[in-house]
């Protein structure tokens, strides 16, 4: 029987997607002879971007199998899996498995991982950690893992920010446990006001006066906001507030500020009792932008 160039096109091409639609599909586990759900579900509930979908199929796959999809070759799988775990009771079972995620080579994957590993830390705290007998050391070593990819000049810029991102998720358990500061002289500006705002209050006072002449508008601007913080947080301590090389009031009113930085600042403006200081909220009330003037009214004005 011969068989033509199109039979062996076709015969070559089912040899490659039958395992992956056998793998689709609903299975018995050789070991208990229960079935399993087709990973399938999460798939299609991570493109569509369905989170209570998401856990609902992540809680019938379970840890054990969703451990496996983390380390899955089929890229999509390991992306579905990594935002599903956020969503399930156990996630913290997960930890090692995400983690072994977060070096990966692939950018978009350990972007993924390190984004879920802040969501693990972040909604944790010891009670948790103790309910599901994870160790201490795993949970610094999340820490230290956040840290590293921070400060990673060898990886891509979106993987660097998401690390920080995750340590301001997770900043009751990696605060203090990391010194970040180098960040603050990183040559990206991103990086640069990334790692201003993660610092904790009463941190690096003096390298927040250098940042604050930074020549890139954002990393002034959250220089600061974390200025701002500190004397905010002073209030409660007995101890004198940061001054600023530059008066905030400047910050809050120079176009280039975005607007967001501007409004956190506001609340150290309405804080002051210095004649300038409400000289710039008055001018805010009548210039602002829409949400700085709404910001700036007075408490009893606001709706």
């Amino acid at each position: 029987m011969k068989y033509t160039a199109a039979a062996w096109a076709l015969a070559l091409s089912l040899m490659f997607i039958a395992p992956t639609v056998a793998a689709e599909r609903p299975s018995y586990n050789r070991r208990t002879g229960l079935l399993e759900v087709p990973l399938l579900g999460l798939r299609k509930a991570a493109e569509r971007g369905d989170r209570a979908e998401m856990g609902r199929w992540a809680a019938r796959i379970g840890v054990a199998r969703l451990a496996k999809a983390l380390a899955d070759p089929d890229r999509s799988l390991a992306l579905a899996a990594l935002d599903s775990v956020p969503f399930l009771p156990d996630r913290l079972l997960l930890l090692e498995a995400v983690l072994a995620q977060c070096g990966s080579a692939d950018a978009q994957l350990g972007e993924r991982a390190l984004r879920t590993l802040g969501a693990l830390l972040g909604d944790a705290d010891p009670g948790l950690f103790h309910a599901w007998e994870v160790p201490d050391e795993v949970a610094q070593r999340a820490c230290r893992v956040l840290a590293a990819a921070a400060g990673g000049v060898d990886r891509a810029i979106e993987v660097r920010l998401a690390a920080l991102q995750s340590l301001a998720d997770a900043n009751a358990l990696c605060a203090g446990r990391n010194d970040l500061s180098a960040l603050m002289h990183d040559a990206s500006p991103d990086i640069r006001r990334a790692a201003i705002l993660v610092l904790p209050p009463n941190r690096a006072l003096s390298a927040l006066r250098e940042a604050i002449k930074d020549a890139d508008p954002g990393v002034v601007a959250a220089a600061g906001v974390a200025l701002c913080r500190q004397q905010l947080a002073s209030r409660a301590k007995p101890m004198p507030p940061p001054v600023p090389a530059r008066p905030l009031r400047e910050l809050v009113l120079a176009p280039s500020t975005p607007a967001e930085d501007a409004a956190e600042m506001l609340a150290c403006l309405a804080d002051s009792t210095a004649p300038a200081d409400a000289k710039a909220m008055e001018e805010l009330r009548s210039k602002g932008s829409p949400l700085l003037r709404d910001l700036a009214k007075p408490e009893a004005d606001r709706p």
